[in-house]
C-alpha cells in the first residue's frame, strides 16, 4: 500500500477495536481559485480513529502551507492553516447509503476527507488585509500605495482638458 492516505480500518467496522491514530505527510496539490495548498512543506495529518455505532468516529487536525492571491490587488501571501476534523465515516449501516464519507472494505482512504476538510476551510475571496483597495483598472497600479505624480495626474478628470489650455501670449 503506498497510498500515504490509506489505512486499514477493517477491524473497527465491527466496533472490535480500541481507539487508535493514523497519521501521516503527503505533498499534494490541491487549489481552489485564489487559494493553493503548497506541495512543500508536506501536508500533515493526525487523526485519531474510535469505533462508534455506524461507523468510524474521526477527529483530529491537518496542516499545511497555503498561498492566497488577493482577489481585489492580486497581492500573494503564504499561510500555515491548522484544520480541526470531526466526521463520521459510515459502515455500511442501513440509512447510512447517503453518508459523505463510507468504508466499503477494511482499508479507507482518507484523502477525499482531507482535501474537503481543508479546501473547504479556505476562503473564497482572499483579502491581503481588510483594507485592501485593489487596483485601479485603467493602470493597474495598487490603490494600497501612495500614487506617482504621474498616476497622480492621469487620473485627475480633468487632466484632458490642460491640452485645451491656451498658453500662447
Amino acid at each position: 500500500m503506498n497510498n500515504p492516505f490509506a489505512f486499514h480500518v477493517g477491524d473497527m467496522r465491527h466496533g472490535r477495536s480500541e481507539p487508535r491514530t493514523v497519521a501521516g505527510q503527503v505533498s499534494v496539490d490541491w487549489h481552489v481559485e485564489l487559494s493553493q495548498v503548497k506541495p512543500q512543506p508536506p501536508l500533515t495529518f493526525e487523526f485519531e480513529l474510535s469505533a462508534v455505532i455506524g461507523g468510524i468516529a474521526v477527529s483530529g487536525e491537518i496542516e499545511a502551507t497555503v498561498t492566497h492571491r488577493c482577489h481585489r490587488c492580486l497581492a500573494e501571501w503564504e499561510e500555515s492553516v491548522v484544520r480541526n476534523v470531526a466526521q463520521l465515516i459510515a459502515t455500511g449501516v442501513e440509512g447510512e447509503e447517503d453518508a459523505d464519507y463510507a468504508l466499503d472494505g477494511d482499508v479507507y482512504d482518507f484523502e477525499s476527507l482531507a482535501r474537503d476538510e481543508l479546501l473547504l476551510d479556505l476562503p473564497i475571496a482572499p483579502l491581503c488585509r481588510p483594507d485592501c483597495e485593489g487596483l485601479v483598472a485603467a493602470t493597474g497600479s495598487d490603490l494600497n500605495t501612495e500614487p506617482s505624480e504621474d498616476e497622480r495626474a492621469a487620473s485627475s478628470p480633468f487632466s484632458v482638458l490642460k491640452d485645451l489650455l491656451d498658453t500662447g501670449d
